[in-house]
């Protein structure tokens, strides 16, 4: 589609321009903080009475500037702290379907977003691999489509930003703990408020632990999860801010089964089309079955506001990531016959990354034309540095043998990690991004126009490092390594506009384009590609009725995404080439909405449709028309928050929620007989029930008892994974 006159049309515009909470007695109101305890927060922070209940007006995220997300010219989805309490997130990722066209990430990391996979993920704007936990996170925004390139290279899919709580001047303290499921407990805390004073700057703090332990359905697999974190708030004589966060968090397990497998003839090597859900729970990887992670982060941020038009916002960041697997792959081909799994590659498995990131957004914030036009001018610079190392490890396969297991007597040895002795992947990568945005906002017509247009710079170099590869059988060369080092960079646009047709309803249009640097999927072996890029469209309505207790998004997306990396023969040798030519779109209609339907009672619905092709892949031929692997095709939700203070029991809140997701086909690029085979719908229904009372006039108690999966339904994951059976919960909540 011809994407240029609106684009052309909204620059032009906007650069000539330029020139729901229950009752009290379920949710009791905090005591205001003193008045020299009151902390300014600056146009790069959401205030928290913008956190209402389930509801959020404003986001970060879309804008990098705390913006109202009923003015933004796209779609912006927010999760706040409360819902996620309600509906149990023990695992922030896995528990985000509630958003439009978002599917959860799985036990691999992998999560869809628009049909698109490769969600990337930050914390506090900055990009972070590493475990999450909703004890010190505010909430959680997704940002959808090329729109997320404000925040440099990403997928057309879009990102996730998790957001950190910040102190405040208002003391408060929670303890929480939570048994059930499967054997499952999990205690957390946070501590907030005054620290003290050191002359005449005011400090203040917010604590946070969590410690979570958890078995599973699937013999010998189990989790334990540890978190600490520790926020420093400064608050200096002119006004402004300095914040240092602390954040530890550590993952062990050893895994369960992650892919239901298929029934396979072992001696012919050839798949059947049917799956074997009933085989979900069988551990293939036995006891010693690694899977640690360990992440410390450190961030420093500062805000001044210097007077009614110019703030700033410096941040800094480091971090550190280990993660180790061992024995960790499985098989998605199961033998009737011989009643036998097959075995993948047996690996030794660590991967260390750390690095850091720097950037200054610098906000003018004015008016022009006699005040009939008000401008936000934004520039951002940052630069980030990071550094991974990886490196595989077999045994000789001449003199140790690992058998394939057995569904009856299945024998779990493996060698020792000290016969792990026969490198077949070792990598070390150092990449270096220097990123420059500049955005220029206009409201006109008396608040009814809001136009933007944005352009981003980013310079992506890699230095590589590829060792050289052995062979497991025997451990001769197999292929020698290099070193290389090679730049990519990109232009990313972005305009758009929100028109108020009315006082409660808008239009909005956005175009914004995308790129992924090529070094990101770079393998040992492969020529330097082009960078992948994409185009999308967001357009649609927003409506806020009721005084804003009914608010919703209606809109439609296209994206397409050109440079896919694939492979094509080469006409005249007939050698097969990898090259940037795939290309995809995805396109789809979303709504998202909340309604306060009074002081009780709380709604919210989401429903999306996703169309998502692949037009070219190479020499996959038969791939074209076809939808990409784990993509449903429909999603919906409806929640609900109420507080049964109309049946005479004010105590008393309900919580619930459905979730709906459509077919899917985790094997779509198959050329086997897994081809075809779709997982199925499903309907999963989350409900809890809380009771909240006080003693005296500090202490606030609540207890409540949820289930997830409350039906117990039988489900696949779009991916393939067998769903969680029901799961029961009990948990004790004081605050003070």
């Amino acid at each position: 589609m011809n994407s240029q006159p609106l684009l052309a049309a909204a620059l032009g515009l906007a650069l000539a321009l330029g020139a729901g909470a229950a009752s009290a007695a379920t949710t009791p109101a905090r005591a205001a903080a003193p008045a020299d305890d009151l902390i300014e927060l600056t146009p790069f922070t959401v205030a928290e009475k913008q956190l209402d209940g389930y509801l959020a007006s404003e986001s970060v995220t879309g804008t990098r500037v705390a913006t109202p997300i009923k003015d933004l010219p796209f779609s912006v989805s927010v999760i706040t702290s409360e819902f996620m309490n309600d509906f149990d997130f023990f695992d922030l990722g896995a528990d985000l379907a509630y958003t439009a066209s978002l599917n959860g990430v799985d036990t691999q990391g992998n999560s869809t977003l628009r049909g698109y996979g490769g969600t990337f993920t930050l914390r506090n704007g900055f990009y972070r691999l590493g475990l999450n936990d909703r004890i010190n996170t505010d909430r959680i925004e997704i940002i959808k489509g090329p729109n997320a390139a404000i925040y440099g290279a990403t997928s057309p899919a879009g990102l996730v930003n998790y957001v950190s709580k910040r102190p405040t001047g208002t003391p408060s303290q929670l303890f929480r703990i939570t048994g059930g499921g499967e054997s499952m407990w999990r205690a957390e805390t946070n501590v907030n408020g005054p620290l003290g004073s050191l002359g005449r700057v005011k400090f203040y703090q917010l604590f946070s632990a969590q410690a979570e332990n958890s078995d599973s359905e699937t013999p010998f697999a189990r989790t334990k999860k540890r978190f600490l974190g520790e926020s420093i708030l400064a608050r200096l004589p002119d006004g402004s801010t300095l914040l240092a966060e602390f954040e530890w968090s550590q993952r062990d397990a050893v895994t369960a089964t992650s892919t239901v497998p298929y029934e396979y003839n072992l001696a012919t090597r050839t798949y059947s089309s049917r799956l074997r859900p009933d085989l979900g729970h069988f551990s293939q990887g036995g006891p010693d079955s690694e899977q640690d992670r360990e992440s410390t982060s450190v961030y420093l941020t500062y805000d001044k506001r210097w007077n009614r038009t110019w703030s700033t916002r410096a941040g800094a960041f480091s971090y550190q990531r280990q993660a180790f697997n061992f024995n960790t792959g499985t098989s998605d081909q199961f033998d009737p016959v011989q009643r036998r799994f097959g075995r993948g590659n047996t690996l030794w498995d660590p991967l260390n990354e750390d690095g850091g990131a720097a950037q200054l957004d610098t906000l003018a914030d004015w008016a022009s034309q006699n005040g009939r036009l008000k401008h936000k001018t934004l520039l951002t610079l940052d630069y980030s540095q990071n550094w991974r190392y990886r490196e595989q490890r077999q045994v000789n396969s001449r003199v140790y043998s690992i058998s394939g297991v057995f569904l009856d007597q299945p024998d779990y040895t493996l060698p020792p990690h000290s016969a792990f002795t026969i490198v077949t992947r070792r990598d070390k990568t150092r990449w270096d991004t220097k990123g420059a945005f500049l955005r220029q906002q206009t409201t006109a017509l008396d608040g009814r126009l809001v136009a933007f247009a944005g352009l981003r710079r980013d310079s992506v170099t890699y230095n590589f490092t590829f060792g050289n590869q052995y062979n497991a059988a025997g451990g001769a060369l197999r292929t020698p390594g290099l070193v290389s080092r090679y730049t990519d960079s990109a232009w990313s646009p972005s305009a758009g506009f929100n028109y108020k047709v009315t006082r409660t309803l808008s239009f909005y249009s956005s175009r914004s384009e995308s790129f992924t640097p090529a070094g990101q999927s770079a393998r040992l072996g492969e020529p330097h590609l082009e960078n992948e890029t994409s185009e999308g469209w967001d357009y649609g309505f927003k409506a806020a009725f009721l005084d804003d207790r009914l608010i919703f998004t209606l809109g439609g997306y296209y994206i397409e995404r050109f440079g896919v990396k694939t492979t094509v023969r080469d006409p005249v040798t007939g050698v097969n080439e990898v090259v940037a030519a795939g290309t995809q779109l995805s396109k789809g209609v979303e709504f998202e909405g909340s309604w306060r339907v009074n002081n009780d009672l709380t709604l919210q619905a989401s429903l999306s449709s996703v169309h998502a092709r692949i037009l070219y892949n190479g020499n996959a031929t038969t791939d074209v028309g076809r939808r990409p692997a784990g993509v449903p095709d429909d999603q919906a939700s409806l929640t609900w928050r109420w507080s049964l203070r109309a049946l005479g029991l004010p105590a008393l809140m309900w919580n619930g929620g459905v979730v709906y997701t459509g077919s899917a086909y985790p094997n779509s690029t198959a050329i086997d007989a897994r081809r075809n085979v779709q997982t199925g719908s499903s309907t999963i229904v989350n409900t809890g029930l809380s009771y909240a009372w006080r003693t005296g006039d500090r202490w606030r108690h609540n207890v409540r008892l949820s289930a997830k999966n409350l039906l117990n339904r039988d489900y696949l994951t779009p991916r393939a994974e067998l769903g969680a059976s029901r799961g029961t919960f009990l948990a004790y909540t004081l605050q003070h």
